[in-house]
């Protein structure tokens, strides 16, 4: 059955970073690796993360007194969640004055997400752009891809792909008819370190880049290891 709906943690515009011309990039969460270096760590999980941001923090405590589930407790030493109780509601967030705290995840359904980024269609058409879905690893929630990646086609949005790589090869074959651009972030070739840095072995990976550079050959697509 087809997700309805995709947990996505940020809705980047006027991207430059994540292919050719303007871009929007819709970064899904979730991710099968746990790289040492991540710069989102919040888009590890399928799940939404309330996370705290000390140099925002005025400690007026409202988030304190807001939570329905006790799950918050600030002191000397910072804002202590408790995972445990915490369940993601948002309260909190959504009352904090000083925006110290936030809640990464938003599910989003297709139509609404394809409204927000073919808001900026004519800035994809004037700088040869388009839209990128990343991550986190964007095939771990596929059946949503496919349908958003379609839709951008069908309504003249170039699409690029931005992958580890750590992925079945039924997915990449199901999602890349619609994709202009894949973007191959191959984080280490070395499988040993690789398995030290990102927590999994890069078989995988490395077999589908394989795959995935004779395809874009025979299909006309574009490819960037980057």
């Amino acid at each position: 059955m087809a997700e309805s709906k995709a947990l996505i943690f940020q809705i980047q515009k006027m991207s430059t970073e994540d292919g050719p011309g303007i871009r929007t990039t819709v970064f899904f969460k979730q991710c099968p690796l746990k790289c040492i270096w991540c710069h989102n760590p919040e888009s590890i999980l399928k799940k939404k993360q309330l996370e705290w941001f000390k140099h925002k923090c005025i400690g007026c405590k409202i988030c304190i007194e807001t939570c329905p589930k006790g799950a918050l407790n600030l002191d000397e030493d910072g804002m202590h969640i408790d995972r445990d109780n915490c369940d993601s509601c948002g309260l909190c967030s959504d009352e904090c004055p000083s925006t110290a705290l936030h809640m990464f995840g938003e599910l989003w359904d297709l139509e609404d997400l394809y409204y927000e980024v073919q808001k900026d269609k004519i800035y994809y058409t004037q700088s040869l752009g388009g839209i990128t879905v990343s991550g986190g690893e964007p095939t771990l929630q596929s059946d949503f891809i496919l349908n958003f990646l379609r839709k951008c086609k069908d309504n003249g949005i170039s699409t690029a792909l931005d992958t580890c790589g750590y992925a079945s090869k039924n997915i990449y074959e199901k999602i890349l008819p619609y994709v202009d651009l894949i973007l191959l972030d191959i984080k280490e070739i070395n499988t040993q370190k690789h398995e030290e840095y990102t927590g999994a072995p890069n078989t995988l990976i490395l077999e589908n880049t394989i795959w995935i550079s004779d395809y874009v050959k025979q299909n006309g697509k574009k490819l960037w290891i980057r």
